[in-house]
Protein backbone atom coordinates (compact mmCIF):
# COMPACT_ATOMS: atom_id res chain seq x y z
CA UNK A 1 0.00 0.00 0.00
CA UNK A 2 1.33 3.48 -0.83
CA UNK A 3 2.44 5.64 2.10
CA UNK A 4 0.93 9.12 1.93
CA UNK A 5 2.54 12.21 3.48
CA UNK A 6 0.20 15.06 4.47
CA UNK A 7 0.86 18.32 6.29
CA UNK A 8 -1.39 18.48 9.35
CA UNK A 9 -1.65 22.25 8.98
CA UNK A 10 -2.73 21.91 5.33
CA UNK A 11 -5.19 19.15 6.25
CA UNK A 12 -6.72 21.30 8.98
CA UNK A 13 -7.06 24.16 6.51
CA UNK A 14 -8.95 21.95 4.07
CA UNK A 15 -11.13 20.33 6.73
CA UNK A 16 -11.82 23.62 8.50
CA UNK A 17 -11.09 22.21 11.95
CA UNK A 18 -8.13 21.66 14.25
CA UNK A 19 -7.24 17.96 14.37
CA UNK A 20 -5.50 16.30 17.29
CA UNK A 21 -3.19 13.34 16.78
CA UNK A 22 -5.66 11.22 18.77
CA UNK A 23 -8.42 12.12 16.31
CA UNK A 24 -6.25 11.24 13.32
CA UNK A 25 -5.31 7.89 14.89
CA UNK A 26 -9.02 7.17 15.36
CA UNK A 27 -10.34 8.47 12.03
CA UNK A 28 -7.77 7.11 9.56
CA UNK A 29 -8.58 3.41 10.20
CA UNK A 30 -12.26 4.20 9.53
CA UNK A 31 -11.17 4.97 5.98
CA UNK A 32 -9.16 1.73 5.67
CA UNK A 33 -5.98 3.77 6.15
CA UNK A 34 -3.21 2.57 8.44
CA UNK A 35 -1.82 5.29 10.69
CA UNK A 36 1.99 5.26 10.42
CA UNK A 37 2.89 8.17 12.71
CA UNK A 38 3.87 11.83 12.74
CA UNK A 39 7.18 13.50 11.92
CA UNK A 40 7.30 17.23 12.51
CA UNK A 41 4.18 18.73 10.97
CA UNK A 42 3.49 15.76 8.70
CA UNK A 43 1.26 12.76 9.31
CA UNK A 44 2.01 9.52 7.45
CA UNK A 45 -0.53 6.83 6.60
CA UNK A 46 -0.92 3.88 4.28
CA UNK A 47 -3.92 4.05 1.95
CA UNK A 48 -5.32 0.93 0.32
CA UNK A 49 -4.91 0.54 -3.44
CA UNK A 50 -8.68 0.61 -3.95
CA UNK A 51 -9.03 4.10 -2.44
CA UNK A 52 -6.92 6.28 -4.76
CA UNK A 53 -9.10 9.23 -3.77
CA UNK A 54 -7.24 9.20 -0.43
CA UNK A 55 -3.78 9.54 -2.00
CA UNK A 56 -3.54 13.24 -1.11
CA UNK A 57 -4.64 15.79 1.47
CA UNK A 58 -7.55 16.94 -0.71
CA UNK A 59 -9.28 13.57 -0.86
CA UNK A 60 -8.50 12.79 2.77
CA UNK A 61 -9.97 16.10 3.94
CA UNK A 62 -13.14 15.45 1.94
CA UNK A 63 -13.59 12.06 3.63
CA UNK A 64 -12.77 13.42 7.10
CA UNK A 65 -15.37 16.18 6.76
CA UNK A 66 -17.97 13.43 6.38
CA UNK A 67 -16.84 11.41 9.40
CA UNK A 68 -16.67 14.59 11.49
CA UNK A 69 -20.14 15.57 10.19
CA UNK A 70 -18.84 18.90 8.90
CA UNK A 71 -20.27 18.04 5.48
CA UNK A 72 -22.61 15.13 4.80
CA UNK A 73 -23.61 13.43 1.58
CA UNK A 74 -22.05 13.63 -1.83
CA UNK A 75 -19.74 16.62 -2.32
CA UNK A 76 -21.22 19.30 -4.53
CA UNK A 77 -19.54 19.99 -7.87
CA UNK A 78 -19.87 23.25 -9.82
CA UNK A 79 -19.31 22.78 -13.55
CA UNK A 80 -18.40 25.63 -15.90
CA UNK A 81 -20.67 25.98 -18.91
CA UNK A 82 -17.84 27.04 -21.20
CA UNK A 83 -16.04 24.03 -22.67
CA UNK A 84 -12.42 23.75 -23.75
CA UNK A 85 -11.95 21.83 -27.00
CA UNK A 86 -9.45 19.04 -27.60
CA UNK A 87 -8.56 16.80 -30.54
CA UNK A 88 -7.22 13.27 -30.06
CA UNK A 89 -5.16 11.50 -32.72
CA UNK A 90 -2.43 9.82 -30.72
CA UNK A 91 -0.39 6.71 -31.52
CA UNK A 92 -2.27 3.43 -31.83
CA UNK A 93 -0.40 1.87 -28.91
CA UNK A 94 -1.65 4.63 -26.57
CA UNK A 95 -4.76 5.91 -28.35
CA UNK A 96 -6.93 7.45 -25.64
CA UNK A 97 -6.77 10.88 -24.01
CA UNK A 98 -9.20 12.57 -21.60
CA UNK A 99 -9.12 16.04 -20.10
CA UNK A 100 -10.54 18.44 -17.52
CA UNK A 101 -9.86 21.95 -16.22
CA UNK A 102 -10.01 23.32 -12.67
CA UNK A 103 -10.58 27.03 -12.00
CA UNK A 104 -10.36 29.41 -9.04
CA UNK A 105 -7.44 27.63 -7.42
CA UNK A 106 -5.61 28.92 -4.36
CA UNK A 107 -2.25 27.17 -4.24
CA UNK A 108 0.86 27.37 -2.12
CA UNK A 109 3.97 25.19 -1.95
CA UNK A 110 2.20 22.48 0.07
CA UNK A 111 -0.78 22.41 -2.30
CA UNK A 112 1.51 21.94 -5.32
CA UNK A 113 3.34 19.20 -3.42
CA UNK A 114 0.06 17.37 -2.79
CA UNK A 115 -0.97 17.56 -6.46
CA UNK A 116 2.38 16.03 -7.42
CA UNK A 117 2.02 13.34 -4.74
CA UNK A 118 -1.43 12.41 -6.04
CA UNK A 119 0.03 11.93 -9.52
CA UNK A 120 2.96 9.90 -8.24
CA UNK A 121 0.91 7.53 -6.07
CA UNK A 122 -1.68 7.00 -8.79
CA UNK A 123 1.07 6.30 -11.32
CA UNK A 124 2.70 3.56 -9.25
CA UNK A 125 -0.58 1.87 -8.27
CA UNK A 126 -3.78 2.28 -10.27
CA UNK A 127 -1.94 3.36 -13.44
CA UNK A 128 0.41 0.33 -13.36
CA UNK A 129 3.57 2.41 -13.29
CA UNK A 130 2.30 4.53 -16.24
CA UNK A 131 1.87 1.50 -18.51
CA UNK A 132 -1.92 1.69 -18.48
CA UNK A 133 -2.58 5.34 -17.63
CA UNK A 134 -0.47 8.49 -17.27
CA UNK A 135 -1.38 11.86 -15.77
CA UNK A 136 -0.33 15.42 -16.56
CA UNK A 137 -1.28 18.69 -14.84
CA UNK A 138 -0.46 22.07 -16.45
CA UNK A 139 -0.94 25.78 -15.83
CA UNK A 140 -3.89 26.54 -18.11
CA UNK A 141 -2.96 30.22 -18.41
CA UNK A 142 0.24 29.22 -20.21
CA UNK A 143 -1.47 27.29 -23.02
CA UNK A 144 -3.95 28.24 -25.73
CA UNK A 145 -6.75 25.75 -26.45
CA UNK A 146 -7.80 23.81 -28.36
CA UNK A 147 -5.42 21.11 -27.16
CA UNK A 148 -4.12 18.40 -29.47
CA UNK A 149 -3.05 14.90 -28.45
CA UNK A 150 -0.96 13.78 -31.40
CA UNK A 151 2.26 11.95 -32.32
CA UNK A 152 5.67 12.89 -33.66
CA UNK A 153 8.94 11.36 -34.87
CA UNK A 154 11.61 11.11 -32.13
CA UNK A 155 13.79 13.86 -33.64
CA UNK A 156 11.11 16.10 -35.17
CA UNK A 157 10.13 18.04 -32.03
CA UNK A 158 12.07 19.79 -29.27
CA UNK A 159 10.88 21.14 -25.93
CA UNK A 160 12.25 21.88 -22.46
CA UNK A 161 11.37 18.99 -20.14
CA UNK A 162 10.47 19.52 -16.49
CA UNK A 163 13.38 20.68 -14.28
CA UNK A 164 15.66 21.21 -17.32
CA UNK A 165 16.91 24.53 -18.72
CA UNK A 166 17.54 23.57 -22.37
CA UNK A 167 15.45 22.10 -25.13
CA UNK A 168 15.87 18.44 -26.05
CA UNK A 169 14.45 16.32 -28.84
CA UNK A 170 12.02 13.57 -27.87
CA UNK A 171 14.77 11.01 -28.44
CA UNK A 172 17.22 12.96 -26.28
CA UNK A 173 14.68 13.17 -23.46
CA UNK A 174 14.53 9.37 -23.32
CA UNK A 175 18.33 9.24 -23.16
CA UNK A 176 19.12 12.16 -20.82
CA UNK A 177 16.12 13.03 -18.62
CA UNK A 178 15.67 10.93 -15.42
CA UNK A 179 12.01 10.23 -16.28
CA UNK A 180 12.98 9.41 -19.84
CA UNK A 181 15.53 6.89 -18.64
CA UNK A 182 13.03 5.39 -16.16
CA UNK A 183 9.97 5.20 -18.42
CA UNK A 184 11.44 5.34 -21.92
CA UNK A 185 10.88 1.60 -22.41
CA UNK A 186 7.14 2.30 -22.71
CA UNK A 187 7.50 4.11 -26.06
CA UNK A 188 11.06 3.96 -27.46
CA UNK A 189 10.47 0.85 -29.57
CA UNK A 190 7.88 2.73 -31.67
CA UNK A 191 8.48 4.97 -34.68
CA UNK A 192 6.36 7.83 -33.28
CA UNK A 193 5.99 9.15 -29.73
CA UNK A 194 2.90 10.64 -28.03
CA UNK A 195 2.78 14.43 -27.82
CA UNK A 196 0.43 16.97 -26.26
CA UNK A 197 0.45 20.45 -27.80
CA UNK A 198 -1.73 23.56 -27.79
CA UNK A 199 -3.17 25.46 -30.76
CA UNK A 200 0.10 27.40 -31.23
CA UNK A 201 2.24 24.28 -31.25
CA UNK A 202 3.57 24.73 -27.71
CA UNK A 203 4.42 21.36 -26.22
CA UNK A 204 2.67 20.54 -22.93
CA UNK A 205 4.18 17.08 -22.50
CA UNK A 206 5.39 13.84 -24.00
CA UNK A 207 3.05 11.32 -22.33
CA UNK A 208 3.69 9.11 -20.43
CA UNK A 209 7.24 10.39 -19.85
CA UNK A 210 7.54 14.03 -18.80
CA UNK A 211 5.80 17.42 -18.85
CA UNK A 212 7.15 20.67 -20.22
CA UNK A 213 8.98 23.08 -17.91
CA UNK A 214 7.13 25.96 -19.61
CA UNK A 215 3.68 24.80 -18.45
CA UNK A 216 4.42 23.51 -14.95
CA UNK A 217 2.11 24.27 -12.03
CA UNK A 218 3.40 26.80 -9.47
CA UNK A 219 2.06 28.64 -6.42
CA UNK A 220 0.84 31.39 -8.78
CA UNK A 221 -1.30 29.02 -10.85
CA UNK A 222 -5.02 29.86 -10.69
CA UNK A 223 -6.35 27.29 -13.15
CA UNK A 224 -5.03 23.98 -14.41
CA UNK A 225 -5.47 21.70 -17.40
CA UNK A 226 -5.46 17.96 -16.63
CA UNK A 227 -4.64 15.33 -19.23
CA UNK A 228 -4.99 11.57 -18.95
CA UNK A 229 -3.56 9.30 -21.65
CA UNK A 230 -4.39 5.62 -21.53
CA UNK A 231 -4.40 2.25 -23.21
CA UNK A 232 -7.68 1.42 -21.44
CA UNK A 233 -10.44 4.04 -21.83
CA UNK A 234 -12.40 3.04 -18.72
CA UNK A 235 -9.31 3.17 -16.51
CA UNK A 236 -8.40 6.57 -17.97
CA UNK A 237 -11.84 8.03 -17.32
CA UNK A 238 -11.82 6.80 -13.73
CA UNK A 239 -8.38 8.25 -13.01
CA UNK A 240 -9.50 11.57 -14.48
CA UNK A 241 -12.43 11.66 -12.03
CA UNK A 242 -10.12 11.07 -9.08
CA UNK A 243 -7.60 13.73 -10.12
CA UNK A 244 -10.18 16.36 -11.12
CA UNK A 245 -12.33 16.04 -7.99
CA UNK A 246 -9.27 16.02 -5.72
CA UNK A 247 -7.69 19.17 -7.17
CA UNK A 248 -11.13 20.81 -7.24
CA UNK A 249 -11.13 20.70 -3.41
CA UNK A 250 -8.74 23.68 -3.67
CA UNK A 251 -10.70 25.46 -6.39
CA UNK A 252 -14.12 26.74 -7.31
CA UNK A 253 -15.25 25.05 -10.51
CA UNK A 254 -14.49 22.09 -12.77
CA UNK A 255 -14.31 22.78 -16.49
CA UNK A 256 -15.53 20.37 -19.16
CA UNK A 257 -13.53 19.46 -22.25
CA UNK A 258 -15.15 18.51 -25.54
CA UNK A 259 -13.08 15.79 -27.20
CA UNK A 260 -13.09 14.70 -30.83
CA UNK A 261 -11.01 11.90 -32.28
CA UNK A 262 -10.20 8.35 -31.24
CA UNK A 263 -12.72 8.74 -28.42
CA UNK A 264 -15.30 11.51 -28.71
CA UNK A 265 -17.34 12.97 -25.90
CA UNK A 266 -17.21 15.41 -22.99
CA UNK A 267 -15.06 14.84 -19.90
CA UNK A 268 -15.00 14.54 -16.98
CA UNK A 269 -18.24 12.62 -16.51
CA UNK A 270 -18.98 13.03 -12.80
CA UNK A 271 -22.44 11.47 -12.93
CA UNK A 272 -22.85 9.43 -9.72
CA UNK A 273 -23.58 5.74 -10.01
CA UNK A 274 -26.86 4.59 -8.46
CA UNK A 275 -27.17 1.36 -6.50
CA UNK A 276 -30.18 -0.17 -4.75
CA UNK A 277 -28.95 -1.47 -1.40
CA UNK A 278 -30.79 -4.12 0.61
CA UNK A 279 -30.25 -3.12 4.24
CA UNK A 280 -30.75 -6.69 5.45
CA UNK A 281 -27.22 -7.25 4.19
CA UNK A 282 -25.95 -4.96 6.96
CA UNK A 283 -27.07 -7.34 9.70
CA UNK A 284 -26.06 -10.40 7.73
CA UNK A 285 -22.54 -9.19 6.94
CA UNK A 286 -21.67 -6.61 9.60
CA UNK A 287 -23.64 -8.09 12.49
CA UNK A 288 -25.47 -4.89 13.43
CA UNK A 289 -29.16 -4.14 13.06
CA UNK A 290 -29.80 -0.56 11.95
CA UNK A 291 -32.85 1.01 10.35
CA UNK A 292 -32.75 2.20 6.75
CA UNK A 293 -32.83 5.75 8.13
CA UNK A 294 -29.78 5.13 10.31
CA UNK A 295 -27.94 3.29 7.52
CA UNK A 296 -28.63 6.26 5.22
CA UNK A 297 -27.17 8.65 7.79
CA UNK A 298 -24.04 6.49 8.05
CA UNK A 299 -23.62 6.43 4.27
CA UNK A 300 -23.91 10.22 4.15
CA UNK A 301 -20.98 10.36 6.59
CA UNK A 302 -19.05 8.36 3.99
CA UNK A 303 -19.87 11.12 1.44
CA UNK A 304 -22.58 9.25 -0.45
CA UNK A 305 -26.17 10.31 -1.03
CA UNK A 306 -28.62 7.80 0.45
CA UNK A 307 -32.42 7.79 0.58
CA UNK A 308 -34.68 5.08 2.10
CA UNK A 309 -37.30 3.93 -0.40
CA UNK A 310 -38.82 1.07 1.63
CA UNK A 311 -38.42 -0.69 4.96
CA UNK A 312 -35.38 -2.58 3.67
CA UNK A 313 -34.17 -0.78 0.53
CA UNK A 314 -31.94 2.30 0.21
CA UNK A 315 -31.19 4.18 -2.98
CA UNK A 316 -27.47 5.02 -2.84
CA UNK A 317 -25.67 7.46 -5.12
CA UNK A 318 -21.92 6.89 -5.30
CA UNK A 319 -19.49 9.72 -6.12
CA UNK A 320 -17.56 9.30 -9.38
CA UNK A 321 -14.24 9.28 -7.48
CA UNK A 322 -15.14 6.21 -5.37
CA UNK A 323 -13.57 3.56 -7.59
CA UNK A 324 -13.77 0.94 -4.84
CA UNK A 325 -17.57 0.59 -4.77
CA UNK A 326 -18.28 -2.38 -7.04
CA UNK A 327 -20.89 -4.41 -5.15
CA UNK A 328 -23.48 -4.05 -2.33
CA UNK A 329 -20.94 -5.67 0.00
CA UNK A 330 -18.82 -2.52 -0.39
CA UNK A 331 -21.76 -0.44 0.80
CA UNK A 332 -22.07 -2.69 3.85
CA UNK A 333 -18.38 -2.12 4.56
CA UNK A 334 -18.83 1.66 4.44
CA UNK A 335 -21.76 1.42 6.86
CA UNK A 336 -19.57 -0.59 9.23
CA UNK A 337 -16.73 1.96 9.04
CA UNK A 338 -19.07 4.89 9.64
CA UNK A 339 -20.72 3.02 12.52
CA UNK A 340 -17.30 2.30 14.00
CA UNK A 341 -15.92 -1.20 14.38
CA UNK A 342 -15.25 -0.49 18.04
CA UNK A 343 -19.01 0.04 18.55
CA UNK A 344 -19.91 -3.42 17.25
CA UNK A 345 -20.51 -5.57 20.33
CA UNK A 346 -19.28 -9.16 20.16
CA UNK A 347 -22.00 -11.76 20.57
CA UNK A 348 -21.88 -15.55 20.87
CA UNK A 349 -22.09 -17.08 17.42
CA UNK A 350 -24.57 -19.85 16.77
CA UNK A 351 -23.51 -21.68 13.64
CA UNK A 352 -26.34 -22.35 11.18
CA UNK A 353 -25.22 -25.98 10.80
CA UNK A 354 -23.41 -28.59 12.92
CA UNK A 355 -20.08 -27.87 11.26
CA UNK A 356 -19.28 -30.35 8.48
CA UNK A 357 -17.06 -30.10 5.42
CA UNK A 358 -18.70 -28.69 2.33
CA UNK A 359 -19.67 -31.55 -0.05
CA UNK A 360 -17.21 -30.33 -2.71
CA UNK A 361 -14.39 -30.41 -0.13
CA UNK A 362 -15.35 -33.93 0.94
CA UNK A 363 -15.40 -35.08 -2.69
CA UNK A 364 -12.09 -33.33 -3.40
CA UNK A 365 -10.50 -35.19 -0.50
CA UNK A 366 -11.58 -38.51 -2.00
CA UNK A 367 -10.04 -37.55 -5.34
CA UNK A 368 -6.79 -36.43 -3.70
CA UNK A 369 -6.48 -39.72 -1.82
CA UNK A 370 -7.21 -41.66 -5.01
CA UNK A 371 -4.54 -39.81 -7.00
CA UNK A 372 -1.97 -40.32 -4.23
CA UNK A 373 -2.87 -44.03 -4.33
CA UNK A 374 -1.98 -44.04 -8.04
CA UNK A 375 1.52 -42.80 -7.19
CA UNK A 376 0.98 -39.12 -8.04
CA UNK A 377 2.51 -36.35 -5.94
CA UNK A 378 0.23 -33.44 -5.04
CA UNK A 379 1.29 -29.87 -5.74
CA UNK A 380 -0.41 -26.67 -4.64
CA UNK A 381 -0.19 -23.51 -6.75
CA UNK A 382 -1.49 -20.00 -6.22
CA UNK A 383 -4.79 -19.10 -7.87
CA UNK A 384 -3.07 -15.89 -8.90
CA UNK A 385 -0.91 -16.23 -11.99
CA UNK A 386 -0.34 -14.38 -15.27
CA UNK A 387 -1.69 -14.54 -18.81
CA UNK A 388 1.72 -15.30 -20.29
CA UNK A 389 1.79 -18.61 -18.42
CA UNK A 390 -1.89 -19.41 -19.00
CA UNK A 391 -1.90 -18.71 -22.73
CA UNK A 392 1.37 -17.68 -24.41
CA UNK A 393 3.46 -20.46 -22.88
CA UNK A 394 0.69 -22.97 -23.63
CA UNK A 395 0.45 -21.95 -27.32
CA UNK A 396 -3.14 -20.89 -26.63
CA UNK A 397 -5.04 -17.75 -27.78
CA UNK A 398 -5.87 -15.40 -24.93
CA UNK A 399 -9.31 -15.91 -23.34
CA UNK A 400 -11.50 -13.66 -21.15
CA UNK A 401 -9.76 -13.66 -17.78
CA UNK A 402 -10.32 -12.02 -14.41
CA UNK A 403 -7.41 -9.57 -14.10
CA UNK A 404 -6.09 -7.60 -11.15
CA UNK A 405 -6.46 -3.87 -11.66
CA UNK A 406 -3.23 -2.89 -9.90
CA UNK A 407 -0.99 -5.97 -9.60
CA UNK A 408 2.01 -5.60 -7.31
CA UNK A 409 3.88 -8.20 -9.35
CA UNK A 410 3.52 -9.11 -13.04
CA UNK A 411 3.63 -12.83 -12.20
CA UNK A 412 0.39 -12.45 -10.23
CA UNK A 413 -1.78 -10.29 -12.46
CA UNK A 414 -4.83 -12.52 -13.06
CA UNK A 415 -6.76 -15.53 -11.75
CA UNK A 416 -6.13 -18.86 -13.41
CA UNK A 417 -8.65 -20.38 -15.82
CA UNK A 418 -7.06 -23.85 -15.86
CA UNK A 419 -4.48 -25.84 -13.88
CA UNK A 420 -2.31 -27.57 -16.48
CA UNK A 421 -0.06 -24.52 -17.14
CA UNK A 422 0.99 -24.46 -13.48
CA UNK A 423 1.68 -28.21 -13.58
CA UNK A 424 3.92 -27.52 -16.57
CA UNK A 425 5.68 -24.82 -14.58
CA UNK A 426 6.31 -27.27 -11.73
CA UNK A 427 7.72 -29.84 -14.15
CA UNK A 428 9.93 -27.16 -15.71
CA UNK A 429 11.38 -26.40 -12.29
CA UNK A 430 11.89 -30.10 -11.53
CA UNK A 431 14.09 -31.02 -14.51
CA UNK A 432 16.90 -31.96 -12.12
CA UNK A 433 14.80 -34.77 -10.55
CA UNK A 434 14.56 -38.32 -11.83
CA UNK A 435 11.84 -39.45 -14.22
CA UNK A 436 9.06 -40.48 -14.35
CA UNK A 437 7.45 -37.49 -12.62
CA UNK A 438 3.76 -37.83 -11.80
CA UNK A 439 2.03 -34.79 -10.29
CA UNK A 440 -1.52 -33.57 -9.75
CA UNK A 441 -3.42 -30.63 -8.31
CA UNK A 442 -6.97 -30.18 -7.06
CA UNK A 443 -7.80 -26.49 -7.03
CA UNK A 444 -10.15 -23.71 -8.04
CA UNK A 445 -10.26 -21.81 -11.32
CA UNK A 446 -12.35 -18.74 -12.16
CA UNK A 447 -14.11 -17.71 -15.37
CA UNK A 448 -15.87 -14.49 -16.38
CA UNK A 449 -19.63 -15.02 -16.26
CA UNK A 450 -21.83 -11.98 -16.99
CA UNK A 451 -24.93 -13.83 -15.72
CA UNK A 452 -23.53 -14.08 -12.19
CA UNK A 453 -23.96 -11.33 -9.57
CA UNK A 454 -20.18 -11.23 -9.19
CA UNK A 455 -19.62 -11.50 -12.98
CA UNK A 456 -17.50 -14.60 -12.32
CA UNK A 457 -17.92 -18.37 -11.99
CA UNK A 458 -15.68 -20.54 -9.82
CA UNK A 459 -15.02 -24.21 -10.55
CA UNK A 460 -13.06 -26.95 -8.77
CA UNK A 461 -10.73 -28.83 -11.11
CA UNK A 462 -8.43 -31.84 -11.01
CA UNK A 463 -5.36 -31.75 -13.26
CA UNK A 464 -2.67 -34.40 -13.49
CA UNK A 465 0.42 -34.87 -15.64
CA UNK A 466 3.10 -37.48 -16.28
CA UNK A 467 6.56 -36.64 -17.60
CA UNK A 468 8.83 -39.45 -18.77
CA UNK A 469 11.07 -40.31 -21.68
CA UNK A 470 8.80 -43.13 -22.87
CA UNK A 471 5.38 -42.01 -21.66
CA UNK A 472 2.46 -42.29 -24.11
CA UNK A 473 -1.19 -41.34 -24.23
CA UNK A 474 -2.02 -44.90 -23.18
CA UNK A 475 -0.56 -44.19 -19.72
CA UNK A 476 -2.91 -41.24 -19.33
CA UNK A 477 -5.95 -43.23 -20.46
CA UNK A 478 -5.10 -45.94 -17.95
CA UNK A 479 -5.26 -43.40 -15.11
CA UNK A 480 -8.58 -41.99 -16.37
CA UNK A 481 -10.03 -45.50 -16.76
CA UNK A 482 -9.00 -46.46 -13.24
CA UNK A 483 -10.38 -43.19 -11.85
CA UNK A 484 -13.74 -43.85 -13.54
CA UNK A 485 -13.92 -47.37 -12.09
CA UNK A 486 -12.91 -46.14 -8.64
CA UNK A 487 -15.50 -43.35 -8.54
CA UNK A 488 -18.17 -45.08 -10.62
CA UNK A 489 -18.75 -42.98 -13.73
CA UNK A 490 -18.76 -43.71 -17.46
CA UNK A 491 -17.25 -41.44 -20.05
CA UNK A 492 -16.64 -41.05 -23.76
CA UNK A 493 -13.73 -39.46 -25.60
CA UNK A 494 -14.33 -37.10 -28.50
CA UNK A 495 -11.39 -35.92 -30.66
CA UNK A 496 -10.63 -32.18 -30.46
CA UNK A 497 -7.98 -29.81 -31.80
CA UNK A 498 -6.38 -27.98 -28.90
CA UNK A 499 -3.27 -25.80 -29.49
CA UNK A 500 -1.63 -26.98 -26.25
CA UNK A 501 -1.67 -30.62 -27.38
CA UNK A 502 -0.27 -32.52 -30.36
CA UNK A 503 -2.84 -32.70 -33.20
CA UNK A 504 -4.57 -36.07 -33.21
CA UNK A 505 -3.46 -36.82 -29.66
CA UNK A 506 -6.01 -34.87 -27.63
CA UNK A 507 -9.64 -35.45 -26.71
CA UNK A 508 -12.59 -34.04 -24.84
CA UNK A 509 -13.90 -36.13 -21.93
CA UNK A 510 -17.70 -36.34 -22.04
CA UNK A 511 -20.06 -37.64 -19.34
CA UNK A 512 -23.78 -37.81 -20.22
CA UNK A 513 -23.25 -35.24 -23.01
CA UNK A 514 -21.58 -32.86 -20.54
CA UNK A 515 -18.04 -31.63 -21.03
CA UNK A 516 -16.01 -33.11 -18.17
CA UNK A 517 -12.56 -32.05 -19.29
CA UNK A 518 -9.66 -32.53 -21.72
CA UNK A 519 -6.62 -34.76 -22.06
CA UNK A 520 -3.74 -35.15 -24.46
CA UNK A 521 -0.03 -35.17 -25.19
CA UNK A 522 1.59 -31.76 -24.74
CA UNK A 523 2.64 -30.02 -27.98
CA UNK A 524 6.42 -29.83 -28.69
CA UNK A 525 6.20 -26.04 -28.96
CA UNK A 526 4.84 -25.90 -25.41
CA UNK A 527 7.62 -28.22 -24.23
CA UNK A 528 10.16 -25.83 -25.77
CA UNK A 529 8.51 -22.86 -24.06
CA UNK A 530 9.04 -24.58 -20.70
CA UNK A 531 12.50 -25.85 -21.69
CA UNK A 532 11.42 -29.48 -21.24
CA UNK A 533 12.94 -32.28 -23.30
CA UNK A 534 10.74 -35.26 -22.36
CA UNK A 535 7.19 -36.08 -23.49
CA UNK A 536 4.39 -35.00 -21.16
CA UNK A 537 0.79 -36.14 -21.02
CA UNK A 538 -1.81 -34.21 -19.07
CA UNK A 539 -5.52 -34.11 -18.30
CA UNK A 540 -7.88 -31.69 -16.57
CA UNK A 541 -11.31 -32.57 -15.17
CA UNK A 542 -14.13 -30.38 -13.84
CA UNK A 543 -14.84 -31.84 -10.38
CA UNK A 544 -18.11 -29.90 -10.05
CA UNK A 545 -19.54 -31.60 -13.15
CA UNK A 546 -18.26 -35.00 -12.01
CA UNK A 547 -19.81 -34.60 -8.56
CA UNK A 548 -23.17 -33.60 -10.04
CA UNK A 549 -23.16 -36.65 -12.31
CA UNK A 550 -22.31 -39.03 -9.48
CA UNK A 551 -25.11 -37.81 -7.17
CA UNK A 552 -27.76 -37.27 -9.85
CA UNK A 553 -30.59 -39.82 -9.85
Amino acid sequence: MPVIEVSIRDLERLVGKTLSLEELEDLLPRLKCEYEGVEGEYVYYEATHDRPDLFSAEGLSRALKGLLEIELGMPGVILRQEKVKAHVDGPTYRPYAFFATIHGLKLDNEAVKQIMQLQEKLHITYCRDRRKVSIGVYDLSKVKPPIYYTKAKPEEVKFTPLEFAEELTLKEILELHPKGIEYGHLIKSYEEYPLLVDSEGKVLSMPPIVNSEDTKVTEDTKEVFIDITATDPQAGLKVLNVVATSIAERGETIGLVEIKGTWSGVTPDLTPESLLYDNTLTEKVVGIKVSVEKASELLKKMRMDAKPISETKIEVKIPAYRLDILHPIDIAEDIAMAYGYENIKPEPYSPPHPGMPHPIEFFSKIIRETMVGYGFQEVNSYMMTNKKLLYDMMNLPEQPTVEVLNPKHENYSCIRTWLIPQLMEVLSQSKHADYPQKIFEVGDVVFIDETSSTKTREERHLAFAIADREVTLTDLLAVLKSLSLQLGFSYKLEPIDHPSFIPGRSAKIVVNKKNLGILGEIHPRVLLNFELNVPIIAAEININVLKEELISP
